[in-house]
């Protein structure tokens, strides 16, 4: 569910912006997310966990989120979305590294929140190429 979340949260960013930079780099970040997904259901499904492919509820969820963001210039909005996104990142690591199952889940998912946090904390920074660590994510998880 929380990548249905950050799907419609990117996009919402996405949808927005009028800079073509911007705009390609929030695909790319909707494709981590969309390949987070695909990976979850392909692992959960057959245990018999659900994993619909659009929710209500995480649908405005993501869209309420990103209103109160929506209106930020790119670098406060990087510097505002770093400490949120870290949380995130920090709870999936301990997840992973704690799992005695499905580690190699745990740790794709850890990756993907860890590869999102590398991009904000670039775009604030202006250090390095910021998609670096997502086209990373996408290529060790095609």
């Amino acid at each position: 569910m929380g990548e249905l979340f950050g799907i419609v949260f990117f996009d919402a960013f996405k949808e927005r912006s009028s800079d073509l930079m911007e705009q390609e780099k929030w695909q790319q970040l909707i494709e981590v997310e969309k390949r987070t997904a695909e990976l979850l259901k392909e692992h959960l499904e057959p245990l018999g966990m659900p994993c619909p492919s659009s929710d209500t509820e995480m649908t405005k969820q993501g869209l309420e989120q990103a209103q109160k963001w929506i209106d930020l210039a790119w670098g406060p909005l990087m510097e505002a979305l770093t400490p949120w996104i870290r949380s995130y990142a920090e709870i999936y690591r301990r997840y992973a590294d704690g799992a005695t199952e499905h580690r190699t889940l745990w740790n794709m998912v850890a990756d993907h929140e860890e590869a999102l946090l590398a991009f904000v904390e670039a775009e604030g920074s202006g250090v390095g190429d910021s998609l670096e660590p997502v086209r990373g994510f996408l290529k060790r998880y095609l």
